[in-house]
């Protein structure tokens, strides 16, 4: 990367003119390749490599450089830019949640409900928790089910995260910032040829924000507080003009909070409530802090032979979690008073996979061309959950230990406690293990496709695609209680109908078809007009939410997507407008079915397919490149996602909107870098975002509408860059996750600060 690369408006294919440049070594010749156009960026959308404009289909590609304008790093704010598409809070940090078109992921063990593909190879399956984006070349998004050219999992969509690699040329670039709550930033990249034919590149990030928005006035700390830091490292070997292969190996480290949210009304604890709490100042007696960290390491071999270009593609992945959260939600001791429950979640996970596909793509140059692959996804995701519980049942005695053993056992006489009833023994303790140490669950993939494209006449051609996948998932599953001293026996024993002792291990399989079908017509030079049927899957897989062995497992879900749509090119190539229409079903849908043996104070449940759901909406998109220093872009999706069968909790969800999806979701934004002189560039950027309608998650309460404003300004000489910038400028926040403790989640607050880069 370049800094000219990042200073040019989105779409721009050379350096910025200046009024002041004189002596031109080429003349100019028309417009239309003078200037730079829309929509010209190369992609790999289908599989092949083709310009953005050509391609048959309603994909969404961001360059890097508006990336590093609007310094965004994180996918939340990378999926603000896509129509119909947001990423929800997740509340314990634990994921990163993609809703394409109001398909999202209803549980933390599901399998993701969007294929998720870094440099085009597959990097799915549970946890893609996703660290800080840094050095990214492009990201492109395909919506709408994809299981035909990209299988499991890519049922709302596919997003694929293409990182910058080693090239044959000597330079980099380092960023520096600094901005309120204390954050400093330190990214950069240098890309050094170790001789003509092999290249590296080593890319690094530390990011450290000490103070947040949010302060635990019991612990004196930020609960927003983080850290962030990694390291990338590319090489790239090309021993001839048909052989390439590149090799990447990352490690990030993340720590950050597990729960950072408020509760205005504070927390009811049996018999009494934690303080009530604003969104600047929360109360809790247990720090909520996650840390995560991962190796991804990948290979890709590409070799072009007059048959074809054959690719072989490879990663792996190891990643771990711990995290410890107040379970409680509040600063209550058990001593505090009777009956005050104190609890500390603890969590500990590690996902160990690793893919491998082979591809093949024909010669292009031909009437009928084929491709075709193989691929194997091999995941063991072990978890421990942790509850320490403290209360004290001093006050139980006789009959109030009798109601409380009728209402949490339906058993009046607490015959299973020692004793026959609540020993007075003030303060007890016992451990809940939802799961217990080797706990896990195992996936085996196996999948292949074949694509084929018809080219009818100059103008027409059909694509028609299959792919079959057969999964294979095994559960391991232990839980148990452990009292914490000798009287803890009773508060076991008075939880054990809640976490009951069990151990099982299970095995299921699941089978996939995804036919997809695509017509491409081009009437004239400058439109491409396409209509698309296809079809993805989401594996089944268990519920690990539930007291209840036989309500663990669950099947697959299924989205089939009818769609039609076009991609324009006007004013020369400048201006580029794109629509499409598009109807989608749900069956097999995954609701929550509360959870028959535990009490319902507890809030368990079970998942069951027993939803299904219809969809329809509208994505508009434009890019206009009014000069060489000033682009605009913009884009606005509409949803009208409906259950439209099932229940939930024993209610009927017919005619129910799909919670965590947005009716309305609108970008804007303006790239300028204006040259004041022949070495001086005034920079200023401006990126709004809006979101409407929908409901939360859980709780159906509404979800507000958001507005979003991102300001850069500042100026940009020789290879350098030094601006100031204020996102989300107003301090727009909203709640974008609401638990049924009465706790909330906001969005992100503004931050503001100075950037300094400078490219070699």
């Amino acid at each position: 990367m370049t800094l000219h690369s990042v200073l040019l408006p989105a779409g721009a294919a050379t350096a910025p003119s200046s009024p002041h440049r004189k002596n031109r070594k080429h003349p100019v010749i028309h417009l239309e390749q003078d200037r730079p156009q829309a929509e010209q960026m190369e992609v790999t959308a289908r599989r092949v490599a083709q310009r953005l404009s050509d391609v048959p289909a309603p994909t969404t590609a961001i360059s890097g450089q508006t990336l590093h304008i609007f310094d965004i790093l994180d996918m939340k704010s990378i999926m603000d830019m896509v129509p119909n598409a947001v990423v929800p809070t997740d509340p314990q940090n634990i994921n990163t949640y993609i809703n394409i078109r109001g398909i999202r992921q209803v549980d933390n063990n599901a399998d993701p409900n969007f294929g998720m593909y870094r440099n085009g190879i597959y990097d799915g399956g549970l946890r893609t928790n996703l660290g800080p984006q840094v050095d990214v070349a492009r990201v492109e998004v395909n919506p709408g089910p994809q299981a035909g050219l990209y299988g499991r999992d890519a049922v709302g969509g596919a997003v694929n995260v293409i990182y910058a690699t080693p090239e044959q040329k000597t330079g980099g670039y380092l960023t520096g910032s600094y901005g309120n709550y204390g954050r400093g930033e330190l990214q950069g990249a240098i890309n050094v040829p170790l001789s003509r034919h092999f290249a590296l590149r080593l890319t690094g990030w530390y990011i450290d924000q000490p103070r947040g928005a949010l302060y635990n006035a019991t612990l004196h700390e930020y609960e927003d507080r983080y850290r962030q830091q990694g390291l990338r490292l590319g090489a790239r070997w090309t021993p001839d003009d048909n052989l390439s292969l590149t090799w990447m190996a990352e490690y990030a480290d993340v720590h950050g909070p597990s729960l950072a949210g408020y509760a205005p009304a504070g927390v009811a604890n049996l018999v009494q409530s934690g303080a009530d709490e604003t969104s600047a100042t929360v109360y809790r007696d247990t720090p909520d802090r996650s840390h995560n960290h991962q190796l991804y390491l990948s290979q890709d071999l590409t070799y072009k032979s007059r048959w074809g270009t054959f690719q072989w593609l490879s990663s792996y992945r190891d990643y771990h979690l711990d995290a410890m959260e107040d379970g409680d939600r509040t600063d209550l001791s058990a001593s505090s008073y009777p009956l005050t429950l104190q609890n500390q979640f603890v969590r500990h996970e590690n996902t160990r996979n690793y893919y491998t596909e082979l591809l093949w793509s024909s010669p292009r140059n031909r009437r009928l061309t084929f491709m075709a692959g193989a691929s194997y996804f091999h995941e063991y995701f072990s978890f421990q959950q942790i509850y320490n519980t403290k209360i004290d049942l001093s006050l139980l005695q006789g009959i109030w230990g009798n109601i409380a053993c009728g209402a949490l056992r339906g058993d009046p006489t607490c015959s299973t406690i020692p004793g026959g009833g609540f020993p007075d023994t003030g303060v007890q303790a016992a451990s809940e293990y939802a799961p217990g140490p080797g706990s896990g669950i195992g996936t085996q993939s196996w999948s292949g496709f074949v694509s084929s494209t018809f080219r009818m006449t100059p103008s027409l051609s059909l694509t028609a695609t299959a792919r079959y996948t057969r999964d294979r998932k095994t559960l391991s599953y232990s839980q148990y209680n452990n009292p914490m001293n000798a009287s803890g026996r009773a508060i076991a024993a008075l939880f054990g109908n809640v976490y009951p002792d069990m151990a099982l291990d299970d095995t299921a399989a699941y089978g996939n078809w995804s036919p997809s079908a695509e017509l491409n017509y081009r009437p004239l030079r400058n439109v491409n007009l396409y209509a698309l049927y296809s079809n993805g899957f989401r594996a089944g897989g268990f519920s690990t939410t539930t007291t209840t062995p036989s309500l663990i497992p669950y099947g697959e879900e299924t989205a089939t997507n009818y769609e039609l749509g076009g991609r324009t090119q006007w004013l020369g190539g400048r201006l580029g407008v794109n629509a499409s229409l598009f109807y989608m079903t749900q069956d097999h849908l995954l609701l929550d079915e509360a959870d028959p043996r535990a009490p319902a104070a507890f809030s368990f449940y079970y998942l069951a397919n027993v939803g299904s759901a219809r969809t329809y909406g509208a994505e508009l998109s434009a890019q206009f490149v009014l000069t060489r220093w000033w682009s605009l872009s913009g884009n606005v999706g509409w949803l009208h996602a409906r259950l439209s069968g099932g229940r939930s909790y024993g209610s009927y969800v017919a005619n129910q909107s799909l919670p965590d999806t947005r009716t309305w979701t609108t970008n804007i934004r303006s790239e300028m870098a204006y040259p004041l002189t022949p070495a001086y560039n005034l920079l200023f950027n401006a990126n709004w975002h809006h979101e409407a309608g929908g409901v939360l998650d859980i709780t159906n309460l509404p979800w507000h509408a958001l507005d979003r404003l991102d300001l850069t300004l500042g100026m940009a000489w020789k290879q350098n860059q030094l601006v100031v910038f204020a996102n989300n400028a107003f301090n727009n926040r909203v709640v974008d996750y609401a638990l049924t403790d009465g706790m909330d989640i906001l969005t992100a607050p503004a931050t503001y600060g100075v950037r300094f880069t400078a490219a070699f």
